[in-house]
């Protein structure tokens, strides 16, 4: 319950931190850079078999108990799996976006170049967005998955 609280409020915080409407979130939006970041995170889940584990995290997290010691422990393992893999492709996406900008301008000279050097920057820092808002949303249930962890340690 106190999760549901949580991702209301993230997103009703982040739409406000971005003008107050929904009209304004389009500029944060690119489909490719949300792939870029979410396919490598479903495929190590599902190359390792952590995918239901994933899945029972936010179940764990929305106040089902009753499981055992070894599923908490391996949704644990799987989340944070997640945010590490989420945080290496997005910079990756943005080192791949930071390079291709410079690598683009052919006169270094001219004041004109380095302004599309700041605005091609700025638009491979969305690939840096993504991560940010999935560790947004993925740290309360890691750091719940720990708490009920520590507490059924004798």
């Amino acid at each position: 319950m106190f999760f549901a609280i949580y991702l209301l409020g993230i997103i009703i915080w982040i739409l406000m931190g971005v003008g107050g409407g929904s009209g304004n979130l389009v500029n944060y939006m690119d489909g490719f850079t949300l792939l870029f970041v979410l396919v490598p995170c479903i495929l190590i889940l599902f190359s390792t078999g952590s995918l239901k584990a994933f899945g029972r995290a936010f179940l764990f997290a929305f106040g089902k108990r009753g499981g055992l010691t070894v599923s908490y422990k391996e949704s644990l393992l799987a989340v944070r799996m997640v945010m590490a893999i989420s945080a290496i492709f997005g910079f990756l996406g943005f080192l791949i976006g930071t390079s291709a900008s410079i690598r683009s301008i052919k006169d270094f000279s001219t004041v004109e170049s380095l302004g599309w050097i700041v605005r091609d920057l700025l638009v491979s820092m969305i690939s840096l967005i993504y991560p940010l808002l999935i560790w947004v949303i993925l740290l309360p249930v890691c750091l719940m998955l720990k708490k009920y962890l520590l507490s059924q340690k004798p």
